[in-house]
């Protein structure tokens, strides 16, 4: 049977489930409603039925759902159950912020490699992973089974970058570069402009102001 395709929007509410659910389960909560969910997540209880149902629906009338179940479903759906390599290009503040990051191995992200040009970088370590030298890297890659390459490097050289690391089987780019990327169809790109996300928070303080001031 044809897999159903599922919105992105739905798709970008899952991580906050999982996320909200794993503290419930942290506090021993074994069962929540809907409607409970909604007060914690600030989505209706109907769009909460709604996404569940595009994987299911995992409830039951007048039980409402099981934490822990549900919990791991969606980590299922996530892709959590399995591991996945990752490496990190350009070793400076951000890409060292990301290396140290503990809560990508609680996930199964496990940090392998950190890459920069930079030679007086080079040697140092980010929570005990030596940074590589940029010639390193095709070998590394396609010796190491790396699936998720973390792009924290200027624009100006993220798309060759990007290119390469294609070319030697990563499947999947977090791109933290200020640029869009262009890859092959099956390469999965999930592109983090934190200048947009800034911009975007002033927009709607200016909006919150302007509508308090009338």
């Amino acid at each position: 049977m044809e897999e159903k395709e599922i919105s992105q929007a739905v798709i970008g509410r899952l991580p906050r489930y999982f996320r909200y659910l794993g503290e419930l389960r942290d506090e021993s909560v074994e069962r929540i409603s809907s409607q409970e969910l909604s007060e914690f997540m600030h989505v209706t209880a109907s769009q909460i039925r709604q996404d569940f149902n595009n994987f299911g629906g995992f409830g039951q009338q007048g039980y409402g759902y099981n934490v822990e179940y549900l919990y791991d479903e969606i980590g299922k759906i996530l892709g959590l159950d399995k591991q996945h390599n990752f490496i990190i290009v350009g070793a400076g503040n951000l890409g060292r912020a990301l290396g140290n990051y503990l809560n990508f191995e609680r996930r199964g992200f496990i940090f392998k490699g950190i890459f920069d040009k930079d030679e007086t970088l080079v040697g140092q370590s980010v929570r005990g992973v030596r940074i590589m030298n940029m010639d390193e890297l095709d070998s590394f890659v396609r010796e190491n089974g790396i699936d998720i390459a973390v792009l924290t490097l200027p624009k100006t050289s993220a798309a060759d970058i990007a290119d390469r690391l294609v070319e030697n089987g990563v499947r999947a780019i977090w791109n933290f570069a200020h640029v869009d990327l262009n890859v092959p169809e099956g390469v999965q790109v999930e592109n983090v402009h934190l200048s947009d996300s800034l911009m975007k928070l002033s927009y709607n303080i200016n909006r919150y102001m302007k509508e308090n001031d009338k």
